[in-house]
Protein backbone atom coordinates (compact mmCIF):
# COMPACT_ATOMS: atom_id res chain seq x y z
CA UNK A 1 0.00 0.00 0.00
CA UNK A 2 1.71 3.06 -1.30
CA UNK A 3 2.92 5.44 1.59
CA UNK A 4 0.39 8.39 0.20
CA UNK A 5 -2.62 6.16 -0.16
CA UNK A 6 -1.76 5.50 3.45
CA UNK A 7 -1.85 9.78 4.11
CA UNK A 8 -5.05 9.87 2.38
CA UNK A 9 -6.89 7.00 4.69
CA UNK A 10 -5.71 8.79 8.26
CA UNK A 11 -6.41 12.12 7.55
CA UNK A 12 -10.60 11.65 9.46
CA UNK A 13 -9.79 10.10 12.11
CA UNK A 14 -9.51 12.78 14.59
CA UNK A 15 -12.76 13.77 13.07
CA UNK A 16 -14.63 10.48 14.57
CA UNK A 17 -15.78 12.32 17.89
CA UNK A 18 -18.05 15.07 16.16
CA UNK A 19 -21.52 15.29 17.24
CA UNK A 20 -24.62 14.98 14.73
CA UNK A 21 -24.04 18.17 11.77
CA UNK A 22 -27.84 19.55 12.49
CA UNK A 23 -29.49 22.41 11.22
CA UNK A 24 -28.63 23.65 14.65
CA UNK A 25 -25.38 23.20 14.77
CA UNK A 26 -25.02 24.04 10.74
CA UNK A 27 -26.38 27.74 11.64
CA UNK A 28 -23.73 28.15 14.51
CA UNK A 29 -22.33 31.47 14.52
CA UNK A 30 -26.24 32.44 13.10
CA UNK A 31 -28.79 34.46 15.11
CA UNK A 32 -28.97 33.11 18.67
CA UNK A 33 -27.45 29.83 18.54
CA UNK A 34 -25.12 29.54 21.85
CA UNK A 35 -23.81 26.42 21.61
CA UNK A 36 -19.95 25.72 20.42
CA UNK A 37 -19.48 23.10 17.87
CA UNK A 38 -16.16 21.97 19.26
CA UNK A 39 -17.34 21.13 22.91
CA UNK A 40 -18.81 17.84 20.22
CA UNK A 41 -14.87 17.10 19.85
CA UNK A 42 -13.86 16.89 23.71
CA UNK A 43 -13.95 13.63 23.78
CA UNK A 44 -11.19 13.13 22.07
CA UNK A 45 -8.85 14.80 23.71
CA UNK A 46 -5.59 12.39 24.95
CA UNK A 47 -3.80 9.44 23.42
CA UNK A 48 -5.63 6.41 21.27
CA UNK A 49 -4.11 3.58 20.11
CA UNK A 50 -4.40 0.84 17.38
CA UNK A 51 -3.01 -2.19 15.70
CA UNK A 52 -5.03 -3.77 12.65
CA UNK A 53 -4.31 -4.89 9.15
CA UNK A 54 -5.36 -3.67 5.97
CA UNK A 55 -7.25 -5.96 3.22
CA UNK A 56 -3.83 -6.25 1.39
CA UNK A 57 -1.90 -8.21 4.42
CA UNK A 58 0.03 -4.91 5.58
CA UNK A 59 -0.40 -4.42 9.38
CA UNK A 60 -0.85 -1.15 11.03
CA UNK A 61 0.62 -0.04 14.32
CA UNK A 62 -0.47 3.76 15.19
CA UNK A 63 -0.83 6.22 17.42
CA UNK A 64 -2.95 10.14 17.94
CA UNK A 65 -2.60 12.81 20.21
CA UNK A 66 -4.75 14.74 19.87
CA UNK A 67 -5.07 18.74 21.98
CA UNK A 68 -7.15 21.42 22.65
CA UNK A 69 -5.40 24.74 20.87
CA UNK A 70 -6.39 28.60 20.61
CA UNK A 71 -8.52 28.66 23.14
CA UNK A 72 -10.31 25.51 22.37
CA UNK A 73 -11.15 26.73 19.29
CA UNK A 74 -9.13 23.97 17.53
CA UNK A 75 -7.77 20.65 18.07
CA UNK A 76 -4.18 19.81 16.98
CA UNK A 77 -3.78 16.17 16.37
CA UNK A 78 -0.49 14.40 15.43
CA UNK A 79 -0.67 10.73 14.29
CA UNK A 80 2.52 8.62 14.35
CA UNK A 81 3.09 5.74 12.77
CA UNK A 82 5.31 2.40 13.19
CA UNK A 83 7.74 1.48 9.95
CA UNK A 84 9.11 -2.09 11.43
CA UNK A 85 10.59 -0.98 14.84
CA UNK A 86 10.44 2.86 14.53
CA UNK A 87 8.04 5.49 15.06
CA UNK A 88 7.55 8.38 12.78
CA UNK A 89 5.40 10.94 12.62
CA UNK A 90 3.41 10.91 9.71
CA UNK A 91 0.22 13.38 10.03
CA UNK A 92 -0.22 16.69 11.80
CA UNK A 93 -4.33 17.79 11.75
CA UNK A 94 -6.01 20.83 12.55
CA UNK A 95 -10.29 20.75 13.35
CA UNK A 96 -11.92 23.30 13.69
CA UNK A 97 -15.54 24.79 12.97
CA UNK A 98 -15.61 25.68 9.22
CA UNK A 99 -17.77 29.09 8.75
CA UNK A 100 -18.55 29.07 5.39
CA UNK A 101 -19.36 25.20 5.28
CA UNK A 102 -21.29 25.48 8.46
CA UNK A 103 -19.70 22.29 9.59
CA UNK A 104 -17.00 20.55 11.27
CA UNK A 105 -13.97 20.81 9.12
CA UNK A 106 -10.61 18.51 9.05
CA UNK A 107 -7.29 19.69 7.48
CA UNK A 108 -4.46 17.45 7.70
CA UNK A 109 -0.54 17.68 6.67
CA UNK A 110 0.96 14.93 5.12
CA UNK A 111 4.64 14.08 6.34
CA UNK A 112 4.97 14.02 1.87
CA UNK A 113 3.78 17.56 1.86
CA UNK A 114 0.22 15.96 1.04
CA UNK A 115 -3.05 18.23 2.39
CA UNK A 116 -6.09 16.83 2.75
CA UNK A 117 -9.36 18.75 3.52
CA UNK A 118 -12.50 17.13 4.63
CA UNK A 119 -15.90 17.40 6.19
CA UNK A 120 -17.13 15.78 8.88
CA UNK A 121 -20.67 14.43 8.38
CA UNK A 122 -22.49 12.04 11.38
CA UNK A 123 -25.09 9.42 10.59
CA UNK A 124 -26.09 8.87 14.70
CA UNK A 125 -24.37 10.20 17.61
CA UNK A 126 -21.66 7.32 17.48
CA UNK A 127 -21.28 7.35 13.52
CA UNK A 128 -19.23 9.48 12.12
CA UNK A 129 -18.72 10.21 8.71
CA UNK A 130 -15.81 11.37 6.68
CA UNK A 131 -15.57 12.18 2.87
CA UNK A 132 -18.79 11.13 2.27
CA UNK A 133 -19.25 14.73 2.14
CA UNK A 134 -17.28 16.98 -0.56
CA UNK A 135 -15.53 20.05 1.04
CA UNK A 136 -15.08 21.35 -2.91
CA UNK A 137 -16.61 20.66 -6.12
CA UNK A 138 -15.22 16.80 -6.44
CA UNK A 139 -16.51 14.03 -4.86
CA UNK A 140 -14.42 12.17 -2.30
CA UNK A 141 -13.17 8.77 -3.52
CA UNK A 142 -11.99 7.67 0.05
CA UNK A 143 -14.44 7.29 2.93
CA UNK A 144 -13.83 6.38 6.78
CA UNK A 145 -16.84 5.29 9.16
CA UNK A 146 -16.17 5.49 12.76
CA UNK A 147 -18.61 4.13 15.04
CA UNK A 148 -18.03 4.52 18.98
CA UNK A 149 -18.23 1.63 21.12
CA UNK A 150 -17.99 3.14 24.01
CA UNK A 151 -15.69 5.80 25.39
CA UNK A 152 -12.52 4.53 25.55
CA UNK A 153 -13.19 2.25 22.14
CA UNK A 154 -13.82 2.96 18.17
CA UNK A 155 -14.55 1.29 15.24
CA UNK A 156 -12.82 2.36 11.95
CA UNK A 157 -13.62 0.98 8.82
CA UNK A 158 -12.33 2.88 5.26
CA UNK A 159 -13.35 2.78 2.20
CA UNK A 160 -11.76 2.80 -1.62
CA UNK A 161 -14.03 3.97 -5.12
CA UNK A 162 -12.88 1.79 -7.59
CA UNK A 163 -15.26 1.96 -10.59
CA UNK A 164 -18.93 2.62 -8.88
CA UNK A 165 -17.95 -0.03 -6.21
CA UNK A 166 -16.47 0.77 -2.61
CA UNK A 167 -13.70 -1.93 -1.70
CA UNK A 168 -13.33 -1.87 2.29
CA UNK A 169 -9.58 -1.38 2.67
CA UNK A 170 -9.65 -1.55 6.72
CA UNK A 171 -11.19 -2.57 9.58
CA UNK A 172 -10.00 -1.84 13.41
CA UNK A 173 -10.54 -0.57 16.82
CA UNK A 174 -8.60 2.40 18.28
CA UNK A 175 -8.31 2.43 21.77
CA UNK A 176 -7.92 5.42 24.29
CA UNK A 177 -4.32 5.03 25.95
CA UNK A 178 -4.89 8.83 28.16
CA UNK A 179 -7.21 11.49 28.50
Amino acid sequence: MSKRFFGLVLCGIVAAHANPVTKSNRAFGQGKQKSDPMAVLAPFIGEWTVSGQWTGGEKLKARGVYEWGLGKKIIVAKTFVMNKDKEYQRYESIMTWHPKKKSLYEITFGFDGSIKEVLIDTKDKDTFLIGFTPFGDQPENLRQTLKFTDKNHFRWTVSLKQGEDWKQLIDATWERKSK
